[in-house]
């Protein structure tokens, strides 16, 4: 009798142990999503390489104009997106508070890892190029035509920088970004041009032996807008993070860096949204998540796009002012109440 209530037990605890091994090992098609780290634009932030090495980074640099450090913080926000859960880890996330989501949300099927870290930093680095721009434009600092980017392994790499400004190309003036193609039509991959550029130590005449993309001769670089001046340079530090949400941050970030006073008024301010060119904030994902990890990081205002609010007003943190932006010179205006005691646009 004994012995077979062992065997019983046995055999309803090997399906028991089947399922626990499953719930460990196998992993679940969704992703816990949550507040993510937030970065003052007019500090550092300290970033964690693939090795584990903690790098601490200023966030903006600029050079060729004066700065002085403002006395308050601007801070970019992001979600934390957690991958690769087992049905256990999505169960642990799910009662710890994070939100699960269909992985398909946040990464397109049939993209790897790699391809899709890739697009959210390409995306990033589009933000600061649009931050940049938006921040000269404010400042009235005079832009021109010519360099923010290099193809790796393109014609262009080693010869030509970023930051040069854009003369001509092959003899024809360039001062739109669509006349570097234009100036490209009827020659071939292997055709040689002479690229005009001035740089920070001189004017200089770049050959460069054109390559080839989609059947079309191409010189390998991105063209936008860039300080006409090529003295002044705009840089970023921070490498790890992705998507283009950070752009109105960062384009504050330059603007209090460089215009006398303090944009905050010394308070620990945070927001997001995706900035242009032309100085227009556009919406983001994950307001909510941002909102939790900017009260976390002791922000007391947050900057949110006009398209958010519907969502951000629906649950925000206590003590956490909304202030509702759509422009850049909206935001800076909103700022300037907040630091005054006026009424702020809010959600």
């Amino acid at each position: 009798m004994t012995e077979r209530r062992i065997t019983t037990a046995l055999a309803a605890l090997v399906p028991l142990l089947v399922l626990v091994l499953l719930g460990m090992i196998v992993t679940v098609p969704y992703v816990a999503v949550g507040p993510g780290d937030t970065a003052d634009t007019l500090t550092s932030y300290a970033e964690r390489g693939d090795d584990g090495k903690v790098t601490d980074r200023r966030v903006i640099t600029i050079d060729g104009l004066p700065v002085h450090q403002p006395a308050g913080q601007l801070r970019f926000t992001t979600i934390a997106v957690t991958d690769g859960l087992s049905l256990f880890g999505a169960l642990g996330k799910w009662v710890s508070g994070a939100q699960i989501a269909p992985r398909d949300a946040y990464y397109p099927p049939g993209a790897s890892r790699q391809q899709i870290e890739a697009g959210n930093r390409e995306q990033f680095t589009g933000s600061e190029s649009a931050a940049t721009v938006a921040a000269l434009h404010y400042l009235k600092i005079p832009t021109g035509i010519g360099v923010v980017g290099l193809s790796q392994g393109g014609p262009s790499e080693g010869k030509l920088r970023e930051g040069d400004v854009l003369e001509a190309v092959d003899g024809a003036p360039v001062t739109a970004t669509d006349q570097v193609a234009k100036a490209l039509e009827g020659k071939k991959k292997g055709d040689v041009v002479t690229v005009a550029v001035r740089r920070a130590d001189g004017a200089a005449q770049v050959p460069v032996a054109l390559g080839e993309s989609d059947g079309k001769p191409r010189l390998g670089i991105v063209v936008g807008q860039v300080p006409a001046d090529p003295k002044i340079h705009i840089g970023f530090g921070v490498q790890q993070v992705g998507g283009p949400s950070a752009g109105l941050m960062l384009t504050l970030g330059i603007i209090d860096l460089v215009e006398p006073g303090d944009l905050t008024g010394g308070r620990n301010v945070a927001g997001t949204g995706e900035v242009t060119a032309d100085g227009k904030v556009g919406p983001i994902g994950g307001i909510e998540h941002k909102l939790q990890g900017a009260k976390r990081d002791g922000a007391s205002v947050f900057l949110v796009p006009a398209a958010n609010c519907d969502a951000a007003k629906s649950s925000p943190p206590a003590d956490l002012q909304l202030v509702k932006v759509d422009t850049v010179d909206g935001a800076v205006k909103a700022l300037a109440d907040v630091r005054e005691g006026r009424p702020a646009p809010s959600c």
